[in-house]
């Protein structure tokens, strides 16, 4: 038998904790930069001097690096190493060649937090001058967004949110014989910069949502604006035969469509319909040609398609979410935002991704729902007194869906039989989806073969109408979008649900201006 004594566990006290990693190499960085960017009439600051400082800070661990940033901020080191490095000076007083700016850049977005990136990108706006630093607050965007972790990403979104509306554009006018040049950048630098940041987040949904959601409505916009890099250069030639004026514009919009296929990827359908409003308003946006005026916009079809691409995946990530939200919504129930979306899709020609949406509206995404079924489902929502009450949310959203094909059509061409033109070639390609193999999915069974049916039904009777009478093309869309009992000719739907879908078409009718 074992004794009291030997039977006790003696416990061991835990280990104590590590002890915080030492600040000392933050503070001989920061006195290096310091001890650099000392300078006298008899002492001008170097290239070496430069290079010094630069690599003092990009020899920091992460930690270090956060706190000497951090510090150098606060004294106004940051601000002075920034204007140096920018230094333009020859014979070895110069600051640094553009590939050694962007090595810092790069290992400054691996090592910082957002709030010390931000401090990093606020010092090279102000060394920007005029210009407003904004090719390196942009350079430093795309490194954070290659280089930064996750976490650090979010961070610096959040610190840049209220900088990015402070320069809606910064206008330069360099130097030339015989006229005038003026050049103007369109878009925030930090806008430009948070909009890479959030386009490199296509991936990691979770940390995209946040991201997006730490933006006003207001600065999201800002943000899909400035990431179009629209650019107006305005040329005036002197001559003996007198003046000559032009205005020429480029555009790059492929980080818009990164941007909306990033925040695409979110579950939220009402966050998913305001990010496609704000993306519909910068479309809308984009100049036109004019070359009567000497209006030149660089390869806009290609600019706008590729942002109607971006609108299109928005959309197609959920067409029955997204559209519920757009017809209900105060900012967007007027179908301004929509039917801009249509107008390029139908000006582009790009009808199978719009006859594709309404089917989706009519029998579900799967396409194997009743469309009868669809349209008459009931939603009970309370409102603000309290009260529940009935609401027809997929007729609602399917005629919100035709109203603002209408208006895009209408926006188009005044011509009823142009009119027609264009919502036909809608209609042909909602057949052209029906033939297709793979209606309804893997495994195609009754419920999707009732489907089609539908669809089918709807859609031959809508190209009859316009057949019979080309200015009918309003009718020819309520046909294909209403169920139609084929049997007596009727409409398939109850009073109400059809009074809230005509409410939805009727308000997008009167009120969309595409």
């Amino acid at each position: 038998m074992l004794d009291a004594t030997s039977s006790t566990t003696v416990r061991q006290a835990p280990p104590p904790p590590p002890p915080p990693p030492s600040l000392e190499p933050a503070k001989d960085a920061v006195n290096t930069v310091h001890k650099a960017m000392e300078s006298g009439f008899f002492n001008p600051i170097t290239n070496g001097d430069v290079k010094n400082a630069v690599g003092a800070l990009k020899g920091l661990d992460a930690t270090n690096a956060k706190a000497a940033i951090s510090e150098l901020a606060k004294d106004g080191g940051l601000d002075k190493l920034a204007s140096e490095i920018n230094d333009g000076k020859s014979f070895g007083l110069g600051g640094l060649s553009a590939d050694e700016k962007r090595d810092f850049f790069t290992e400054m977005a691996k090592d910082l937090g957002g709030t010390e990136l931000k401090s990093l990108s606020d010092a090279f706006a102000k060394a920007g001058g005029d210009y407003h630093g904004k090719a390196d607050v942009e350079a430093l965007g795309k490194a954070i967004a290659t280089h930064a972790t996750p976490d650090a990403k979010l961070d610096y979104v959040k610190a840049q949110a209220g900088s990015t509306l402070d320069h809606a554009a910064d206008t330069t006018s360099p130097f030339t014989l015989g006229g005038s040049i003026r050049v103007t950048s369109h878009g925030d630098a930090e806008a430009a910069a948070v909009g890479q940041v959030l386009a490199s987040l296509k991936g990691n949904p979770a940390v995209a949502e946040q991201a997006f959601k730490a933006l006003s409505p207001d600065q999201l916009r800002g943000v899909l604006s400035a990431s179009i890099h629209r650019e107006e250069i305005d040329t005036t030639t002197v001559s003996m035969g007198g003046a000559a004026h032009s205005n020429s514009t480029s555009l790059d919009t492929s980080t818009y469509k990164a941007i909306l296929e990033a925040g695409a990827q979110s579950t939220d359908a009402d966050f998913k319909a305001k990010l496609f409003a704000e993306g519909s308003a910068v479309l809308k946006d984009v100049p036109q040609q004019n070359l009567l005026l000497g209006v030149s916009v660089m390869d806009r079809d290609a600019a706008t398609r590729t942002m109607a691409d971006g609108l299109t995946t928005v959309l197609k990530s959920d067409v029955s979410g997204v559209m519920r939200e757009l017809s209900f919504n105060l900012e967007t129930r007027d179908g301004t935002a929509f039917a801009t979306y249509a107008k390029q899709m139908l000006n582009d020609k790009q009808t199978e991704p719009l006859a594709d949406m309404m089917q989706q509206l009519q029998v579900g995404g799967t396409k194997n729902e009743n469309p009868i079924n669809r349209f008459e489902a009931i939603e009970k929502v309370t409102l603000p007194n309290g009260d529940k009450v009935d609401r027809y949310e997929n007729a609602t959203a399917l005629g919100h869906y035709v109203g603002g094909v209408q208006a895009a059509a209408a926006s188009i061409t005044t011509d009823r039989k142009e009119q027609a033109e264009l919502l036909t070639a809608v209609l042909k390609s909602g057949l052209t989806i029906v033939d297709k193999a793979g209606w309804g999915g893997k495994g195609v069974g009754a419920a999707a073969a009732v489907a089609k049916e539908w669809v089918s039904i709807g859609t031959n009777a809508a190209l009859k109408a316009i057949q019979d009478d080309p200015s009918a093309a309003g009718k020819a869309l309520d046909l294909m979008a209403v169920p139609t009992n084929s049997k007596t000719g009727e409409e398939a739907v109850g009073s109400n649900s059809k009074s809230a879908y005509n409410t939805a078409l009727d308000t997008v009718v009167r009120q969309a201006k595409p």
